[in-house]
């Protein structure tokens, strides 16, 4: 059994060091892809629903982490879906939370969820690799790295082959479990002018250095370029803000209604812990600052940003000439705000908070990043 593959990763500590393939392993043969995809995703957010997209993208993977508390799963939230990669062993339970998910998504916001599962094996078959590392963003949360080639495969098959679909006949007896999913919070306005939400994709995976390092140089490190500061985080007490989560448990108008209430006592109780620091809810904002996702790589960075306009200017400058090289392509959406999706596994502990620049952040970036290919 390689159940505790990922588990037993050694720690990456420098995101720097993507570049280096002995940070990585290869993922064993015998896992598998799942893969999720809200269709339509463009004309959805046109239409006002980038927060419910992103709300169903984390539902994909707190459905899966749920399912074995002791198990680590390595995923990766991409705005409008996501990718997990699991062992055999969780392969039958993962296709029934997907196919909840799936009715989920339709009844509580009215969008359609392609899922999909790929097998590693068929993956390596098609001579696309998959090799993943663990990244220490912090003590409350570790990050997938991956690299290979693999993702990208398997988002690509699903897309074009129905063969990849779950069509599982759904077990009325599976109790979707997707506790610790919130999203409580105002959205987050940017510390500085703008934010960006960039996909970058290089062609030859050893530029990473280089570009990182043009990075660091244009917008400064990433504790001055995240999106997100303690300051900036403000509870929400808005009907359409906490409407997204109470329509997961209800459809009724009295049952939103009650549901809201609920949340918004959470909040004010929450609001006055945190200001009068006590116990340890003094520090809590702080947490969700060192357990947010806003940079990543998986065959590309995927980043959250905060920028002035100068130093917008200057990096869509040199990313430009870049790809005018032909040595990338990138994407960029700007926004003067980020949305945070939030995954608390212990209110003092295990974090993960998603974060996507506002209306549309990674799936207009990918739209743009897609036109750069083609060219």
């Amino acid at each position: 059994m390689n159940d505790n593959f990922y588990k037993d990763l050694k720690l990456l500590k420098d995101f720097s060091k993507i570049s280096d393939t002995s940070v990585y392993k290869k993922l064993p043969d015998s896992w598998y892809v799942l893969v999720s995809d809200v269709t339509n995703s463009t004309k959805q957010i046109q239409e006002g629903k980038y927060k419910q997209i992103n709300m169903v993208g984390a539902l994909t993977i707190i459905s899966i982490l749920n399912l074995r508390e002791n198990l680590d799963i390595p995923y990766i939230f991409g705005g409008d879906g996501s990718f997990l990669l699991i062992p055999k062993s969780l392969l039958d339970e993962s296709k029934q939370a997907l196919l909840a998910v799936k009715d989920l998504a339709k009844t509580s916001y009215g969008l359609d969820l392609r899922v999909g599962v790929v097998p590693v094996k068929k993956i390596y078959e098609l001579e696309k690799s998959l090799y993943i590392a663990k990244y220490e963003v912090s003590k409350d949360y570790y990050q997938s790295i991956i690299k290979g080639g693999g993702l990208d495969l398997s988002d690509k098959l699903l897309k074009q082959n129905e063969d990849f679909y779950i069509k599982d006949k759904k077990d009325e007896k599976f109790v979707l479990d997707i506790s610790g999913l919130e999203c409580r919070w105002e959205a987050i306005k940017t510390p500085k002018d703008e934010n960006l939400t960039i996909l970058i994709k290089a062609f030859d995976e050893s530029l990473y250095d280089t570009v990182l390092e043009k990075l660091d140089e244009i917008l400064g490190s990433n504790e001055k370029r995240n999106p997100i500061l303690k300051e900036s985080l403000i509870l929400s007490f808005q009907d359409k803000n906490l409407d997204i989560e109470a329509s997961l448990f209800s459809q009724s108008f009295l049952g939103k209604f009650l549901i809201r209430q609920k949340l918004k006592l959470l909040n004010l109780i929450g609001k006055l812990l945190m200001r009068f620091d006590i116990d340890k809810w003094g520090r809590y904002k702080q947490r969700i600052v060192s357990t947010t996702d806003n940079e990543k790589f998986d065959d590309m960075l995927r980043m959250v940003v905060s920028t002035s306009f100068k130093q917008t200017k200057l990096l869509e400058e040199y990313l430009q000439k870049e790809q005018e090289k032909k040595k990338l392509v990138y994407g960029i959406h700007k926004s003067d705000s980020s949305l945070m999706t939030c995954l608390i596994f212990e209110r003092h502990g295990k974090h993960v908070h998603f974060v996507d620049g506002s209306n549309g952040g990674y799936a207009l970036a990918a739209k743009q990043l897609k036109l750069g290919e083609q060219k």
